[in-house]
C-alpha cells in the first residue's frame, strides 16, 4: 500500500512593529491564528503518517505467508485493525482542527469587512476558504479510504475468501488512496497560492499606513 503524504501547512507572515494595531497588524494577527489552528492538524497528520508507515509494512510482512497461516496472519490482522482505528481516532482530531481554522477564517472575514476589505485581503480569505473546502473533501476521502481498508483486512481473516476478490479490494484501496493523493496535490497547490496572495495582501496593507 503506497504511503499517503499528509499536507504542510506554511503560511509565511509578516510582522508590524507599530505600538497600536493597524489593519495590516490586525490581519497578521489572524493569519497567524489561522496558521496555529492549522499546525494543530498538522501534527496529527503527523502522527497519522507514522502510522501509515508502520501499517504498510505490517501489510507486506502479512502478503509474504501463503495459505493464510494461522497464528502469524490473525496476528497480524488484529494489529492491522487496530492501526486503522488509530488513524481513525487521529483524523478525527486533524478534522475538529479544520473546523476551528474555518472559525477563524470566518472571524478574520467579518472583521476585515468592518474595516474595509481590500480586494488583495479579500482573494486571501477566498484562497483560505478554498483550501479548507479542499481539506475537508480530503478527509471525506480519507474516511472513505480507512473503511475500505477495514474491510480488506477483514477479508483476509476470512478463508473463504477468495484471492481474485482480495486483488479486486487491494485495487479498491489503491485508487482511493491515489483519490486522496490527488486531493493533497491540489491541496498544496492552493497553499502556495494563499502564501502569495497573503504576502501581497500584508504589502499592500503597509503602504496604506
Amino acid at each position: 500500500m503506497k504511503k499517503i503524504v499528509c499536507a504542510v501547512f506554511i503560511l509565511f507572515l509578516l510582522s508590524s512593529c507599530s505600538k497600536e494595531p493597524t489593519v495590516a497588524q490586525q490581519f497578521t494577527d489572524f493569519l497567524i491564528a489561522v496558521n496555529e489552528k492549522e499546525n494543530k492538524g498538522n501534527n496529527f497528520g503527523r502522527k497519522l503518517n507514522e502510522k501509515e508507515h508502520k501499517e504498510q509494512e505490517l501489510f507486506i510482512q502479512l502478503m509474504e505467508f501463503t495459505n493464510q497461516q494461522d497464528p502469524e496472519v490473525n496476528e497480524r490482522v488484529v494489529a492491522l485493525k487496530k492501526s486503522v482505528r488509530e488513524r481513525s481516532m487521529l483524523l478525527e482530531k486533524e478534522e475538529s482542527a479544520v473546523r476551528e481554522s474555518k472559525e477563524t477564517i470566518g472571524q478574520l472575514a467579518e472583521s476585515m469587512n468592518e474595516m474595509g476589505f481590500t480586494s488583495q485581503v479579500e482573494d486571501v480569505v477566498n484562497a483560505l476558504n478554498e483550501r479548507s473546502g479542499i481539506h475537508e473533501a480530503f478527509i471525506l476521502q480519507y474516511k472513505k479510504l480507512l473503511d475500505s481498508q477495514m474491510q480488506l483486512y477483514t477479508q483476509l481473516e476470512d478463508q473463504s475468501v477468495r484471492e481474485f476478490a482480495l486483488q479486486k479490494h487491494v485495487s479498491e484501496v489503491n485508487d482511493l488512496i491515489a483519490a486522496s493523493q490527488q486531493t493533497l496535490v491540489e491541496f498544496n497547490e492552493t497553499t502556495r497560492e494563499v502564501n502569495r496572495l497573503a504576502g501581497r495582501a500584508l504589502k499592500s496593507l503597509e503602504q496604506q499606513k
